[in-house]
């Protein structure tokens, strides 16, 4: 009988016996992706720092030639007494898109809280991936708490229905949300990846239409589903999938004591169409509006262009119902790339139930427009903001952890106009995100007759282009390296005298090497020209810093 039983033990146990051992050969060969969220490297100055993985966006794109853009923020391997460490989640408006460096809300942040705590080492890492919803926000919550973070911001739920593995997206593997975080955890293992990999390559040549990024802009990639009305089953999946990721997100952060600060988002609801409406006849929409008809109202209580239609009609005669239908028809929209109000009520009632500080984003911004409707004031397209809208975001969180007392002594606050004066952002870096919205605009959905498609031969023209112009053209041409023309930037401005250009380019560098005390030398010979001592010490001493944490590493 014992014989028996252990026979079937053995027997049982064969097939995991088997898969470990397969798991182990294919981790020795170096077989698929470790899907770390940070990778260990060694600065200039000999020191050892984490940086985000640039290659996890390939766990979460199934399927396609997409790699996801992310920002590599150096941090500490090993946190000291004197590190305030802040992570912030979210997706691509958190990775500063289109303008991304110095313009991010997080990178903006860490600029003015280090001025603000000069004898701090302050990091703010940003997490974020283009694309990726709360699944992967989900996904890198343990690994982001086992770095000590002594603060996380959240700012996320736009992509809930398009961003990898959404409800409506290319990128997906089911619906239910179960199955997805259980697909997630499974493909960390080589064996999984393994057999992930064979069926994909078997059925490759069914999928002979699949769009790619080389074709079409990533948006039309990722929008599988292109019609999820309000209220319907799909539309329904992706607030549970948001809400339910969202509480098991703050129930891990709240289990080991880590403050988190949560916000609502903003989207651009006065000049963005909908993407996509129901049918609509609108020269015969806009006669019967002239004429008061009662049907235009209950016409756009269901239809997302006659509610902007009515809406963009009311801006000059009722700000209060433009407003009103201006909103109702992002509601309506059919294709979901900006969040439906629901997605914020969840953020609220979740920093409710768990007790957490709000920044509510969307009234904030609200508040510094024209009869609180948002638009291109603040918002550069659809939901990503400009840089005046990034250095708001970045104010709204500075505020918040100065009325939160996560730092004390803030003898050295930095004032609203102060900080706006010194937006760490190059003219260059500047242009070359408006000229990326520029082309998005001309391309789907903005433009639907787009698909598949992207603007031939689309050229930035302008007579007697400045210098700024044509760096940025050649930036986003790809024709070279940006660490390159930001060094020459910086030689031409400060041969020219235009000292505060300099300094601003100085101050990009710092965000892409600040383990390379150089970068801060530039900037502070810079603020010395401009007369301001103060701030050129400042960079000074943080030169200085990291050339004795260099010579203490020798």
């Amino acid at each position: 009988m014992k014989k028996k039983i252990l026979f079937r033990i053995i027997a049982a146990s064969l097939p995991l016996i088997l898969i470990l051992l397969v798991e182990v050969v294919l981790r020795l060969f170096g077989y698929g992706e470790g899907y770390q969220l940070f990778n260990r490297v060694i600065g200039e100055n000999g020191v050892e720092y984490l940086v985000v993985n640039p290659n996890l966006s390939k766990k979460y794109f199934k399927d396609t030639d997409f790699r996801a853009d992310s920002q590599l923020d150096l941090f500490l391997r090993q946190k000291t007494d004197s590190t305030f460490r802040v992570f912030v989640q979210g997706a691509s408006t958190v990775v500063g898109y289109p303008f991304y460096r110095g313009a991010s809300f997080p990178r903006l942040l860490k600029h003015r809280l280090s001025r603000t705590f000069p004898e701090k080492n302050v990091e703010v890492v940003n997490t974020a991936i283009t694309a990726v919803n709360s699944y992967t926000l989900w996904d890198v919550t343990d690994k982001i708490i086992d770095q000590k973070p002594d603060l996380v911001i959240i700012y996320a739920g736009h992509n809930e229905y398009y961003g990898a593995l959404g409800v409506g997206s290319s990128a997906s593997v089911g619906s239910h949300p179960t199955l997805v975080r259980s697909y997630l955890k499974l493909k960390n293992l080589r064996f999984f990846q393994l057999l992930e990999n064979t069926v994909r390559s078997l059925t490759k040549s069914d999928m002979p239409n699949k769009k790619s990024v080389t074709e079409t802009t990533l948006m039309e990639v990722m929008a599988k589903e292109q019609q999820i009305p309000i209220h319907s089953e799909a539309f329904t999946a992706g607030i549970t999938q948001f809400e339910g990721n969202l509480k098991r997100i703050l129930d891990k952060y709240q289990r080991h004591g880590i403050p988190v600060i949560l916000s609502t988002l903003v989207a651009n609801e006065k000049d963005v169409k909908p993407f996509i409406s129901n049918d609509l006849d609108k020269k015969n929409f806009v006669e019967s509006i002239e004429k008061n008809k009662p049907e235009v109202h209950e016409l756009a209580q269901k239809n997302a262009d006659a509610a902007y239609i009515l809406g963009q009609y009311y801006l000059e005669r009722n700000p209060d119902s433009a407003k009103k239908y201006l909103h109702l028809a992002k509601e309506l929209d059919l294709l979901r790339f900006r969040a439906p109000e629901k997605i914020n009520e969840v953020i609220m009632q979740q920093a409710h139930e768990h007790k957490l500080p709000l920044v509510d984003m969307k009234k904030i911004f609200e508040s510094k427009v024209p009869n609180g409707i948002l638009g291109d004031e603040l918002v550069a397209e659809h939901v990503h903001p400009n840089v005046e809208g990034y250095f708001v975001m970045a104010d709204a969180f500075y505020e918040k952890v100065k009325e939160l007392n996560l730092l004390e002594n803030w003898e050295h606050y930095v004032p609203y106009d102060e900080a706006f004066d010194d937006i760490p952002v190059t003219q260059i870096d500047s242009l070359k995100g408006k000229l990326a919205v520029e082309i998005l605009k001309q391309s789907w959905p903005y433009d639907l007759s787009m698909s598949g498609t992207k603007p031939v031969g689309y050229n930035y023209v302008t007579q007697n282009p400045t210098f700024e112009e044509r760096t940025a053209i050649n930036l986003h041409n790809h024709q070279e390296q940006w660490q390159y023309l930001m060094t020459q930037a910086y030689h031409k401005y400060n041969e020219d005298g235009d000292y505060k250009n300099a300094l601003k380019v100085a101050q990009t560098l710092i965000f892409e090497f600040p383990e390379q005390f150089k970068v801060y030398e530039m900037a502070g010979e810079m603020c010395q020209k401009l007369g301001d001592d103060a701030y050129a010490e400042y960079y000074f001493k943080k030169s200085g810093y990291l050339k004795s944490m260099k010579a203490s590493q020798e």
